[in-house]
């Protein structure tokens, strides 16, 4: 007969494989497609491995990435949840409403940096204009603006076509899409004339010759498109900062599951075919503690909110 000591000790035997049965989830706050929901099946992956949990990537669009990025507060706290997140949702949402969903410096905790990413204005082919000059030009004459693609209204990248047209006067007109994936398909389609979207998530259609990129917003060029300036070399230095991806967990995770993410997500950052697999999706790695992250995290919010309050734009309400 088992003793009440071996039935406690059976019975903790059975939760811990039940627990390491159930799967836990990256939430991606935006529909499949794109350099971040593809860093998000990396990530999967490897805590996945580090752990012998099975993490899912879920995709929960929606209102620029708000819903989804909701969705995790208050949730587990127990490592079973993490978001992986763009700065749209992070650092530059808390400027962009005025009834938020949530606050990202309080209802979550930063677990690791996962990449800085260009991002790059591009037009489909039939627009006449061949370099950023002539689309300058082009747009004046155009009565209602050339419409731009984003992954959604207050995200950075939507303020990045605010920036560039106030700087440079160019005529241009916002169209926010639900992600990246369903711009970039309405583009290639010309159904849009032009993106400013993450460079990973054009660069096949840019190569395919179906899309046809005009700046981007690293410090020089890039290997993987040698022949497509930098903002800063056409005169734009103050669209020369990058967009990032990071990963989070509610607030109330305890501290040592986050530093064991994060130990697991700098050791795979290091690993040459992943920095290989992030360089084809045009995303630089950079190493950071938890604790460094969270002070970033910060900085950046600091940062973008004078620029979203100086390009006139309305917050909505959440």
């Amino acid at each position: 007969m088992l003793t009440a000591r071996w039935l406690w000790i059976l019975a903790a035997a059975v939760a811990g494989v039940a627990s390491a049965q159930t799967a836990a989830r990256v939430i991606v706050p935006y529909p499949p497609g794109g350099s971040i929901d593809a860093m998000a099946r990396i990530v999967a992956g490897k805590l996945t491995e580090a752990t012998g949990r099975t993490f899912v990537v879920e995709n929960r669009g929606g209102a620029a990435g708000a819903i989804g990025s909701a969705s995790v507060k208050g949730g587990p706290a127990d490592g079973s949840l993490v978001l992986i997140a763009p700065d749209s949702n992070i650092s530059v949402y808390p400027a962009t409403v005025t009834k938020s969903a949530y606050v990202p410096l309080e209802d979550f905790v930063a677990i690791a940096h996962t990449g800085d990413y260009r991002i790059a204005l591009s037009v489909h082919p039939s627009v006449p204009a061949q370099d950023l000059k002539s689309f300058i030009a082009w747009s004046r004459t155009q009565p209602d603006g050339v419409g731009y693609g984003t992954a959604g209204a207050g995200t950075n990248l939507h303020f990045y076509g605010v920036l560039f047209a106030h700087v440079s006067g160019a005529n241009m007109k916002h169209v926010p899409y639900r992600g990246s994936g369903p711009a970039v398909t309405d583009a290639v389609a010309g159904h849009i004339p032009a993106l400013m979207l993450p460079f990973g998530s054009q660069l096949p259609n840019i190569k395919a010759g179906r899309l046809r990129v005009l700046a981007q917003t690293g410090e020089n060029r890039t290997a993987s498109a040698p022949d497509a300036p930098s903002f800063k070399e056409l005169g734009y230095p103050m669209l020369a900062f990058p967009g990032w991806y990071g990963i989070f967990a509610p607030a109330a995770t305890p501290a040592d599951i986050v530093n064991h993410y994060n130990d697991v997500i700098v050791k795979a950052i290091r690993a040459p075919e992943l920095r290989e697999r992030m360089k084809s999706l045009e995303l630089e790695p950079r190493e950071m503690t938890a604790a460094e992250f969270q002070s970033f995290v910060k900085a950046d919010t600091e940062r973008w909110a004078p620029i979203i309050k100086a390009s006139g734009f309305t917050p909505a309400a959440e």
